[in-house]
C-alpha cells in the first residue's frame, strides 16, 4: 500500500474510533445478548440491571462492563465483553478515560487466544496472536512447524503458562500507519523477526509498545528459568 494510503487509513480508523465511542462499542455488544434495557448502557452512568450478572453457581455470566481506578503508575481502564460461567470468552474492549481504545482481545477459556490488537490513543500498533490452552488438562497438544526443516510434529505443552505467543505479530507507527517490525512466534518461541528501515526514535517507539503487551507487564505466567522448555528443539 502507497505511503499515503497507509495515512490516509490510519486516520480514517482513528476518526470512525472516534466516532464508534465506548458507549457505541458497548451498546453493539448489548444488542447481541442483552435486552432493551441494556442497550441504555452508558460508561459514565449506572450499568443497567440486565449488565453484570450471575449464573446459578455465582459465576459470572453474560456482559460484563467493569473500570479500575489508576494504582501504582498505571493509567486507569474500563473493558467490557462476555463472561461464560465465569470465564472470559470472545471479544473485550478495553478503554482509557478519555475514551480511546487501549485493546481489542479475543479470549477462550478465560485465557487470552487469537488475534489481539493494542492501540497508542486509539491509533493502532501492534497487531498478535496468542493461543490459549486447555485450563481443564494438565497438558494441551498443539501441532508445530520446525522453521528450517519445514517439519511438523505435534508438541505436548504444559497448560501452566496459560496462554502464549504462537503466530505472527506486527508492529506500527500509530500516527503514520507504517509497518515498523514483524516477528513470528511458535508455541512463545521467536522463529522470524523482521525490522523495517528503522530510525532510532522507531525502535525506541516499538520497544516501549512492546512493553506494554501482557507477556511483557507480567499479565502472562512465565515459569521460572529451570522450568522453561524449548518446544522447536530437535
Amino acid at each position: 500500500m502507497p505511503a499515503a494510503l497507509a495515512v490516509a487509513a490510519v486516520h480514517l480508523q482513528y476518526n470512525l474510533m472516534k466516532f464508534l465511542s465506548p458507549i457505541a462499542i458497548f451498546l453493539c455488544l448489548c444488542v447481541c445478548g442483552m435486552t432493551a434495557s441494556a442497550q441504555r448502557a452508558n460508561m459514565s452512568g449506572s450499568v443497567p440491571k440486565d449488565v453484570n450478572k450471575f449464573d446459578g453457581e455465582g459465576k459470572r455470566h453474560g456482559v460484563w462492563l467493569m473500570s479500575q481506578e489508576a494504582r501504582m503508575g498505571e493509567e486507569g481502564f474500563s473493558e467490557f465483553g462476555n463472561y461464560e460461567h465465569g470465564q472470559k470468552y470472545g471479544k473485550w474492549y478495553k478503554i482509557d478515560g478519555e475514551g480511546d481504545l487501549i485493546s481489542v482481545e479475543n479470549f477462550r477459556n478465560d485465557v487470552l487466544d487469537g488475534e489481539v490488537k493494542y492501540y497508542d490513543k486509539g491509533l493502532l500498533a501492534c497487531i498478535g496472536n496468542y493461543r490459549g490452552l486447555n485450563p481443564d488438562a494438565k497438558f494441551d497438544t498443539i501441532m508445530v512447524v520446525h522453521p528450517v526443516t519445514g517439519a511438523q510434529e505435534l508438541k505436548s505443552i504444559s497448560t501452566e503458562k496459560g496462554t502464549m505467543r504462537h503466530g505472527m505479530w506486527k508492529f506500527y507507527d500509530p500516527q503514520t500507519g507504517k509497518l515498523l517490525k514483524e516477528e513470528e512466534y511458535q508455541v512463545d518461541e521467536l522463529i522470524y523477526s523482521r525490522k523495517f528501515d528503522l530510525t532510532k526514535a522507531d525502535s525506541l517507539a516499538t520497544q516501549a509498545e512492546i512493553k506494554k503487551l501482557p507477556h511483557s507487564k507480567g499479565e502472562v505466567y512465565k515459569p521460572p528459568v529451570n522450568k522453561q522448555v524449548s518446544y522447536m528443539a530437535h
